[in-house]
């Protein structure tokens, strides 16, 4: 059987600044070390190695195939370092929010009574993480081992609470079905209600996600030996597929006699239509199909009630835990503006219907996701302008403001600057 080699990558155009590209590189390198130092990961080597790569790349055009292939590879492999300094940015942002609500809560129970010790706590935090777990998975570990010190057992969640944890793990039950997949967010996987620990293959799990994403038509073979062994030869391909689809009915095990999970037939797989499949991304498109269609009818409460259930489907970005396949890129932006759009609606619904704090709630969700909402900071806007606090209103104009400069490099719509004149004329 062949080694596995390349992953596919999507080509960029090469850049024409020639001497900016040494300072990109060394500015990169720089941030690299930084987080390295900071957080101290031996897994980031492998980054490294992708700069050093980097580094060595051809500069001259039209130098023929194996330069361009060269470059796509390097391309590939920058954009994932891009990817991976995203995702531990945003884990060290949740650390320190989750170090901030520890404090106020050992806080309040000195107060209140004996509590547990900060160094007690320190300590169950770093309790059995493995240097080489990845940063990601490091986090979610530390957070669900103290899950229950932040909620009260008897605590439910109210109607509209969202049910998924801010790590992206599913906390409603598994629904009724052969096999339940959630692909907004971290892959999770249930087999007769059995949860899929580990994949022993990647491959076959890259293989179960393309077939996911396109469950109503068969895919052909060779698009799937192209895909994911794009550099391989034929024969060398197609036993490598052989291999992935084997793990892939192996890790999929547990319906019994009943039936396959995956079929093959005329050249092409598919999965079993047979069974019984539970999608979050199919329901999260059909819950904005029912707000869509709720829209039309005049139905706010409907709207809105579907909407929110898309927001609960949502965890994050469609496999978010998966950096090396690139694919489904499209459809994951694709995701995200949809998810994106329920939010603005759900708080504009709210909003008009002078629903305050579910309209602010909605809202700040938005801006978090992505700060450079313009239409969310401005009903944020509206908002403490209808609480009398023009200083908040300033200060959700700058953050506005900064976040377009920083992310895009523009300046907000005249529509955003004009609110805030209206909404501050006068102090």
């Amino acid at each position: 059987m062949a080694a596995n080699h390349d992953e596919p990558g999507v080509p960029r155009r090469p850049g024409t600044d020639h001497n900016a590209m040494p300072l990109a590189r060394t500015e990169l390198a720089e941030a690299l070390a930084e987080l390295r130092r900071l957080i101290q990961d031996p897994s980031l080597d492998r980054l490294e190695r992708i700069l050093a790569d980097l580094g060595q790349a051809p500069t001259e055009a039209n130098v023929g195939v194996d330069t361009v292939r060269k470059l796509r590879h390097w391309s590939a492999g920058h954009q994932r370092v891009a990817t991976e300094l995203e995702t531990a940015a945003r884990c060290c942002r949740l650390v320190e929010r989750e170090m901030s609500q520890r404090v106020d809560e050992l806080l309040a129970g000195h107060k209140d009574g004996p509590s547990t010790a900060p160094e007690h706590f320190a300590d169950r935090l770093t309790a059995g993480i493995g240097p080489r777990t990845s940063l990601a998975n490091r986090l979610r570990e530390i957070f669900r081992r103290n899950a229950g010190s932040r909620r009260p057992a008897e605590a439910e969640p109210g109607p509209r609470e969202r049910s998924v944890d801010q790590f992206g793990q599913p906390n409603v039950p598994a629904p009724m079905a052969d096999i339940a997949t959630w692909a907004l967010g971290p892959l999770e996987v249930h087999v007769a209600g059995r949860r899929i620990a580990k994949w022993n293959s990647l491959k076959a799990r890259a293989v179960f996600q393309y077939l996911l994403i396109h469950q109503n038509r068969p895919t052909r073979r060779d698009v799937l030996m192209e895909l994911q062994w794009p550099n391989h030869s034929h024969n060398s391909a197609r036993n490598n597929l052989n291999v992935a689809l084997y793990s892939l009915r192996n890790t999929l095990d547990g319906l019994g006699h009943r039936a396959q999970p995956v079929l093959y037939r005329d050249g092409c797989y598919f999965l079993n239509p047979e069974l019984t499949w539970w999608v979050d991304r199919n329901e999260f498109l059909t819950a904005l199909d029912n707000a869509r269609l709720a829209r039309r009818t005049s139905q706010p409460a409907q709207v809105i009630s579907a909407y929110e259930r898309a927001i609960e489907l949502y965890r994050g970005p469609l496999f978010e835990d998966d950096t090396s396949g690139e694919w489904y890129l499209p459809e994951q932006r694709q995701l995200k503006e949809l998810y994106m759009l329920a939010l603005e609606q759900t708080a504009e619904i709210h909003f008009a219907l002078g629903e305050l704090s579910e309209a602010v709630r909605f809202g700040r969700l938005a801006v978090s996701c992505d700060p450079c909402c313009e239409p969310m900071h401005r009903m944020l806007m509206r908002y403490y302008a209808s609480q009398h606090q023009q200083q908040l209103i300033t200060r959700q104009y700058r953050v506005c403001a900064a976040a377009l400069n920083d992310e895009l490099g523009v300046h907000p719509d005249e529509e955003t600057v004009q609110l805030f004149r209206k909404l501050t004329a006068g102090q």
